[in-house]
C-alpha cells in the first residue's frame, strides 16, 4: 500500500445560507445554531477581474469567486506560488470549467486551471497527485450549490440519525480550501488541519462492508487506531437505508472492545441542511475549524438515536453542547475523521489532525461576543456626566455597538488614569439606552452617598476607587463546589491559556476527569440524569479537587495573560491553598501528586466514604453498617453561641468559621442535631459530607504532608498567606507541605485570615476559582470597611458574562488592567489580492474620527448649561455629514481601483498580442 503524502489546509472560506462570513459560520457551529435561510448573492465585493466580465457572470458564480479569493488570501501564499484550481460540481449548471478559469485569474493567469470533479474526495485525490508530482505548489478546491426549492424548515431538524428526524433540508453553500503538502507548509503557514489519509472504495455491492473497509484503509494509511479519533463527521444523508448502512459500517470499524464513549458524532447538515455538491467541502471546513479551535461541536436539537439496539456496543456519543476537546491520556494531537457516501456509489473516509506545531491560533470569538463594555473616565463629576451624554448621542449615529464600544475604548485609553471610571455594559441598543439613562442618575447618587452604583446587567461605578488606596489579592476558594459544565466556554474564549505553563501543569489531570464534567451520552441527558451524574462527581473528592485546581489555574491564567491583572498577594480558603500553589506557579509539577492522590486512601476511605479516620479516632469498627454516622451543617449563628453550645458534645466540631455569623459544624449526626435544636437557628446540610479541619484528621497529618510536598520555584516579590499560622509563609518545599497539612487538620477561622490580610493594606479581593462564597464571606467580615470583593464564576451565569462583569468592577476601582482583548482592531481596511505585488490597502481617511474625538474632548470639559444641547445637536449633524463623506470617498476609491485594474489587464493583453506578432 502506498504511503499517503500528507496535505495541509492553509486557507479556507465558505458562505452557507445566511452566513456571509467565515467567522459567523464557525460561531454558529460552536454555538449549535441552525440557519436555513437562502444565501444572498449580493455584496460579492471587489475582485481583481474587470467589472464588465464580472457582470456577465451569474450572481452565484460571482459568489464562488469571492469565496475562492478569500480562501487564497487566508493562505497567504508567496506571489510566485503556482496554483491549480479544481471545481467540485454535480452538474454543468454553474459552468465549472469557466469558474475554474476565473478562479485561477484571482491569483495568476498563468496558473493551470483544471475542470470539475464530482466530489471533494476525488478532488483531494487529484490535488495530492498534482502536489506530489510537483506540477503545482498549491491547489485550490472550490464548490458551490444552490437550491431551487423553497426552504421549508420542519419543527425539528437535526442529525438524521435522531429519533425525531423525518426530513432532510436542502441548503445553499459555496466553499473553497487551499492545500499544500504538509512538508512544504508546516514552517511558513497557518495550518487549519492536516489531511493524514484518504481512502476510497468503489463498485461494492455491500454498503456496510465497503464503509468498514474504507475506514480501516484510512486508519492504516494514517497509522492510527479507531480509538485515537475524537470526532467523526458523518454523511447523515437522511435516506433511511443509507443511514442504517453508514452507522453499521462505522460501528464495526470503530469498535474498541471497551464500554468507552471515545468518539463524538456530528454533521454540518444539522446546522445548514444538505448543500449537495458543496456539502463535502463544507464538512471538511467545519471539521478543520473544530480541530484548529480545539472543540467538539454541538449537534443542535439532538434527542436520541432511532434504533438504540444498533448502537449498544458503539464508541460514539453526541454532544448537545460544544465543549473543549481535551486530549486523551497519552495522545499528542487531536484527530478527526469524515465519512462520505458519494452519489457515484463510492465510499470515502478521510483522516485529519491538528497541526501540533500550530501554537498561535487566531480567533475573533472573544472580541465578537455581543456583550459590550463601554469605558468612560474623567477627573470630575461634570465631565464624566458629559461623556455619558455624548455616548447617548453617539449611540444614535453608530452603525453597530461593537464599533461604538471600540471607539469609546480608544478614547478611554487617553484618559484611563483619571480620577473616576464608569463601566457601562449592554448586549444591544435597547439595553445600552436604558443603562445610559440609569448611569446619569447612578453617578450622581454614587457621588452624593458614597455608595457604588451597580445594575442587574453589570454596569458599575464607584466614586471611591480602592485601587488608588490598597493592593490586590487573588483569593482561592476551597474544594468540593465544582459542577457539571463548569468552564465549558473558557478555552474557546481564551485559547491562549492552552500555552500557559501553569495550565500545562494541571491540564492532563483535568482532561482525565473531563467525562464527569462534560458527560458523554448517545441520548440527550435529562435533568434527573444530570443530577445523578453530578452527585457522582460530588461523591468523588479527588475528581472534585482536581477539577477545581484546574479551574483556578485557568482563571488565573486568563486574568494574567489576557487582561494583565497581576497580584503580588494571594491566600486560599481550606484546600484553596493547594489551588493557590499550582495556579500561582509555585509548584512546578502536579502530576505525581495527582497520581498519588488517585491511589491514596486519604480521600477514598479515610476522609470520605466510610471515613475510617473518624472511626479510628472514635473507636468504631471500620466495617460498620452505619454510613450516616457523620454529617456537616451550616449554621447561621454567632460563633460565640455555637462554641458555647458544643462545650459538652465530645463528637461535634467547628471545622469552619466562614464569617462571624456563619459557622460549619460537623460530627456525629445525632449530636449535631442536638446542637442545632439547642441553638434554634437556621441550619442547612452541606452538599458534601467529607471530613476536614477537625481533630479526627490528625492521624492523616503525615499523609497530607507527603501529598503537598512538591518541587517549587520562587516567585519574587510575592506574598502568600496560610491559615496554618495566619501569616505570610516561607516558600520552602517542606514548609509548604507542613503548613497545608496543619491548616487542614485544624479549625479554619476565615475571618481571622481575612483580617490579617486586610492589615497589610489589601483592599481588592479577586476570587479566582469556582463560585462566589469567598467574596461573600469577605464582605460579610469586613462590612463597612473600605474594600471590594469580586468573583468571576457563578453557576448559572456564562463564563464571558461573569468575567466582563468582574472587569467592570475592577476597572471602576482603578485596578491596573488591559481591556483591549475585548475589542476588535480599529482598522477598517479593504484588501484586494493582486499577484506578484504586495496587496494594496485602502484605508478610509480617519479625519472624521479625529474631528469627532476633538469634539468629544472639548464637550467633556463643559458643564451642562443652555448651550450644551445645541452643541450636541451640531455634533450629531457634523457626525452624519462626515460619515456620508467617508462612505462617498471610499466608493470613489473603490471605483478608481477597478479602473486601474482594468487598465492593467488591458495593457497585459496588448503586450501579449505584440509578443504573438
Amino acid at each position: 500500500m502506498n504511503e499517503f503524502a500528507k496535505m495541509a489546509i492553509i486557507g479556507l472560506d465558505c458562505m452557507t445560507n445566511a452566513y456571509q462570513e467565515l467567522d459567523t459560520f464557525e460561531r454558529s457551529i460552536y454555538e449549535g445554531k441552525q440557519n436555513f435561510l437562502p444565501l444572498s448573492h449580493t455584496n460579492t465585493g471587489l475582485l481583481p477581474i474587470p467589472t464588465a466580465e464580472i457582470q456577465q457572470l451569474l450572481p452565484q458564480q460571482q459568489l464562488i469567486l469571492k469565496v475562492a479569493n478569500n480562501a487564497l488570501q487566508h493562505g497567504k501564499l508567496h506571489p510566485e506560488t503556482k496554483i491549480a484550481v479544481i471545481m467540485v460540481s454535480e452538474s454543468q449548471n454553474h459552468q465549472p470549467n469557466k469558474l475554474a478559469s476565473y478562479i485561477s485569474r484571482l491569483w495568476d493567469a498563468t496558473s493551470p486551471a483544471f475542470g470539475e470533479e464530482k466530489s471533494v474526495f476525488s478532488a483531494l485525490n487529484l490535488a495530492q497527485k498534482l502536489l506530489t508530482n510537483k506540477q503545482v505548489d498549491a491547489v485550490l478546491i472550490a464548490a458551490i450549490d444552490f437550491t431551487k426549492e423553497e426552504h421549508k424548515v420542519p419543527d425539528i431538524h437535526t442529525l438524521s440519525y435522531d429519533q425525531n428526524s423525518d426530513a432532510t433540508i436542502v441548503g445553499d453553500g459555496a466553499a473553497a480550501i487551499v492545500l499544500q503538502l504538509h512538508e512544504t507548509a508546516k514552517d511558513n503557514h497557518c495550518i487549519y488541519a492536516v489531511i493524514d489519509a484518504l481512502s476510497m472504495v468503489q463498485n461494492s455491492s455491500n454498503q456496510v462492508a465497503a464503509i468498514t473497509q474504507a475506514c480501516e484503509i484510512a486508519f492504516h494509511l494514517a497509522d492510527i487506531q479507531a480509538k485515537d479519533i475524537g470526532y467523526l463527521e458523518v454523511d447523515s444523508s437522511g435516506i433511511p437505508q443509507q443511514d442504517e448502512a453508514e452507522i453499521q459500517g462505522l460501528i464495526t470499524a470503530y469498535k474498541t472492545g471497551k464500554s468507552h464513549l471515545s468518539c463524538a458524532l456530528g454533521s454540518v447538515k444539522a446546522n445548514i441542511g444538505n448543500t449537495r455538491a458543496a456539502s463535502g467541502i463544507i464538512s471538511l471546513i467545519k471539521t478543520a475549524l473544530c480541530l484548529y479551535h480545539r472543540y467538539i461541536p454541538a449537534v443542535p436539537q439532538w434527542t436520541g438515536v432511532k434504533t438504540p439496539d444498533t448502537w449498544r456496543e458503539s464508541p460514539f456519543y453526541v454532544a448537545t453542547e460544544s465543549k473543549p476537546w481535551f486530549l486523551e491520556s497519552g495522545a499528542n494531537r487531536r484527530i478527526a475523521a469524515i465519512n462520505r457516501m458519494e452519489i457515484d456509489g463510492s465510499y470515502a473516509h478521510l483522516i485529519l489532525s491538528e497541526a501540533a506545531s500550530q501554537i498561535e491560533r487566531n480567533s475573533k470569538y472573544l472580541e465578537q461576543m455581543p456583550y459590550y463594555l463601554f469605558a468612560l473616565a474623567s477627573d470630575h463629576r461634570a465631565s464624566l456626566l458629559n461623556q455619558i451624554t455624548a455616548l447617548q448621542i453617539n449611540l444614535q449615529n453608530s452603525p453597530s455597538l461593537s464599533q461604538l464600544a471600540s471607539q469609546t475604548f480608544r478614547e478611554f485609553q487617553k484618559h484611563q488614569h483619571s480620577n473616576y471610571t464608569i463601566a457601562i455594559l449592554a448586549r444591544n441598543q435597547q439595553e445600552l439606552t436604558r443603562e445610559i439613562e440609569c448611569a446619569i442618575q447612578g453617578v450622581n447618587i454614587a457621588f452624593d452617598t458614597g455608595k457604588d452604583w451597580l445594575t442587574p446587567l453589570g454596569s458599575y461605578f464607584t466614586a471611591n476607587p480602592q485601587g488608588k488606596k490598597g493592593k490586590v489579592a487573588f483569593v482561592y476558594p476551597g474544594s468540593f463546589t465544582s459542577y457539571i459544565g463548569i468552564g465549558r466556554n473558557l478555552f474557546r474564549l481564551f485559547p491562549k491559556i492552552y500555552n500557559d505553563p501553569v495550565i500545562n501543569n494541571v491540564y492532563e489531570r483535568v482532561a482525565n476527569i473531563e467525562q464527569l464534567i462534560y458527560p458523554r451520552s448517545i441520548t440527550k441527558l435529562s435533568k434527573r440524569q444530570l443530577e445523578t451524574i453530578e452527585q457522582k462527581l460530588i461523591d468523588d473528592p479527588v475528581s472534585m479537587l482536581e477539577s477545581e485546581v484546574g479551574f483556578a489555574g485557568f482563571m488565573t491564567a486568563i486574568l494574567k495573560n489576557y487582561f494583565q491583572i497581576h497580584s503580588k498577594c494571594a491566600f486560599g480558603y481550606s484546600l484553596g491553598e493547594t489551588s493557590m500553589m499550582l495556579a500561582q506557579g509555585i509548584w512546578t509539577s502536579f502530576k505525581n501528586t495527582s497520581d498519588y492522590l488517585n491511589s491514596s486512601p486519604l480521600f477514598r476511605t479515610q476522609l470520605s466514604g466510610p471515613k475510617n479516620a473518624v472511626r479510628q479516632a472514635w473507636g468504631l469498627p471500620l466495617d460498620g453498617d452505619n454510613k450516616d454516622f457523620w454529617s456537616n451543617s451550616i449554621l447561621i449563628c454567632p460563633v460565640s453561641q455555637v462554641k458555647e453550645a458544643i462545650k459538652h458534645e465530645n463528637r461535634v466540631y467547628i471545622p469552619l468559621i466562614n464569617t462571624p455569623e456563619e459557622v460549619v459544624i460537623a460530627g456525629e449526626t445525632q449530636a449535631c442535631q442536638r446542637v442545632i435544636q439547642k441553638l434554634n437557628c437556621d441550619a442547612f446540610p452541606t452538599s458534601i459530607n467529607h471530613v476536614i479541619h477537625c481533630e479526627p484528621m490528625h492521624s492523616e497529618y503525615n499523609e497530607l504532608v507527603k501529598i503537598n510536598t512538591l518541587p517549587i520555584q520562587n516567585i519574587p516579590n510575592s506574598i502568600f498567606y496560610s491559615a496554618a499560622n495566619y501569616e505570610p509563609i516561607t516558600l520552602d518545599t517542606h514548609t509548604i507541605g507542613n503548613n497545608i497539612a496543619k491548616s487542614l487538620c485544624e479549625q479554619l477561622d476565615f475571618p481571622r485570615l481575612i483580617n490579617r490580610v486586610y492589615k497589610d493594606n489589601i483592599r481588592i479581593f479577586i476570587e479566582v476559582g469556582v463560585g462566589s462564597n469567598c467574596s461573600r464571606w469577605i464582605s460579610a467580615t469586613l462590612k463597612e470597611r473600605e474594600h471590594i470583593a469580586v468573583s468571576i464564576n457563578r453557576r448559572g451565569v456564562d463564563d464571558h458574562t461573569s468575567i466582563v462583569r468582574a472587569l467592570a468592577k475592577l476597572l471602576s476601582h482603578q485596578v491596573k488592567l488591559d481591556l483591549s482583548p475585548l475589542y476588535p482592531q480599529l482598522k477598517h481596511k479593504l484588501e484586494i489580492h493582486t499577484p506578484h505585488k504586495n496587496k494594496p490597502v485602502i484605508s478610509p481617511d480617519n479625519s472624521t474620527v479625529q474631528r469627532e474625538d476633538k469634539i468629544l474632548k472639548s464637550l467633556s470639559t463643559l458643564s451642562p448649561n443652555s448651550y450644551y444641547p445645541k452643541l450636541m445637536d451640531n455634533h450629531a449633524v457634523i457626525s452624519k455629514s462626515h460619515t456620508f463623506l467617508l462612505k462617498s470617498r471610499q466608493q470613489s476609491l473603490e471605483q478608481i481601483i477597478l479602473l486601474i485594474q482594468y487598465q492593467i489587464d488591458s495593457y497585459k493583453k496588448i503586450v501579449e498580442t505584440q509578443k504573438d506578432r
